[in-house]
């Protein structure tokens, strides 16, 4: 059966790098900037608290975050510590492992690291998916990313024969496995999963990602929800984020993307395979959506 879940992070070949680690005692804090990157980590011991947007969240051990193209976050003991440069301070550490604070009070160590993506494709991924994603020790879905966490690390700090490909298997696994489990306590937000979480969205989403090709109206989609064409295209803006017919055009041109890259097919070859009836309506298509022409695309991406 078609997942259009795995279809998306798949497409993004998202893998682990910059394994890092954070140790604080006393009072401490450390921020980092807004970024389009793919943020996680766990809390190994103690707890401490997630400053960003303006709330505070208190993370304690066995606890996972996963932070995707989110504004400036800080990591800090309490709420007014006034925050060291993360980036900078990382970037200089030997290992990447860091110690903050006076050494006084209870211990805090976290582990984490970034996803790199794609970034052809990256901005989909990232408004397709929660925007923050935290799961409590004991939550469904913690034990196995922390087992994911533990050969995600070994694997990012050794220099094993064939790391270059467990590496990103493991963190498409350990992203699939993310983002299912942040619906698992409460209803998904807006976005990709919440869509897949609605049995009669799901069939439409399903259906389109194995028949991309096919030039889908909301009518047949909503014939395949089983729903009126009123309500289907309602509830999967709603669900989603975005209606149908955008839907199925941004998967297009993610696919359209990662083949321009790829550049192993035709730009014939591509249109056909998207369901356009001749390049130039492809083409017209790809650079209303990206700016630029399929051919420029593939000459500047490719290189």
């Amino acid at each position: 059966m078609t997942d259009p879940l795995a279809d998306l992070i798949g497409l993004t070949r998202p893998h682990a790098v910059l394994w890092k680690r954070i140790e604080g005692a006393g009072r401490w804090a450390i921020g980092f900037p807004a970024h389009s990157e793919i943020v996680f980590g766990t809390v190994v011991r103690g707890r401490c608290l997630l400053l960003e947007g303006g709330s505070a969240l208190e993370l304690a051990q066995g606890d996972f975050l996963l932070l995707a193209g989110s504004g400036p976050f800080v990591f800090a003991s309490e709420p007014d510590a006034a925050p060291v440069d993360g980036e900078r301070l990382l970037a200089e550490a030997p290992g990447r492992q860091v110690v903050l604070g006076s050494g006084d009070g209870e211990p805090v160590t976290l582990v984490g690291g970034d996803f790199l993506v794609d970034p052809a494709n990256a901005g989909m991924l990232t408004k397709l998916m929660p925007g923050r994603v935290h799961l409590r020790d004991g939550d469904p879905g913690t034990r196995r990313i922390a087992q994911l966490l533990g050969l995600i690390g070994d694997e990012s700090t050794s220099d094993r024969p064939g790391g270059a490909y467990i590496l990103p298997r493991l963190a498409e696994v350990l992203l699939v496995e993310a983002v299912r489990s942040s619906g698992s306590s409460g209803t998904p937000p807006e976005g990709l999963l919440r869509g897949l979480a609605d049995p009669p969205i799901a069939a439409a989403l399903r259906a389109l990602h194995a028949d991309v090709r096919r030039p889908w109206t909301v009518a047949q989609l909503a014939a395949t929800a089983r729903l009126s064409r009123s309500v289907f295209a309602e509830r999967f803006a709603e669900r989603v984020g975005v209606t149908p017919i955008e839907y199925l055009l941004a998967w297009r041109m993610a696919l359209a993307r990662e083949a321009l890259v790829r550049g192993d097919r035709t730009i014939d070859g591509i249109a056909h395979e998207l369901g356009y009836g001749s390049a130039s309506a492809f083409s017209n298509a790809f650079r209303r959506v990206t700016g630029v022409s399929p051919g420029r695309y593939a000459k500047t991406r490719g290189a």
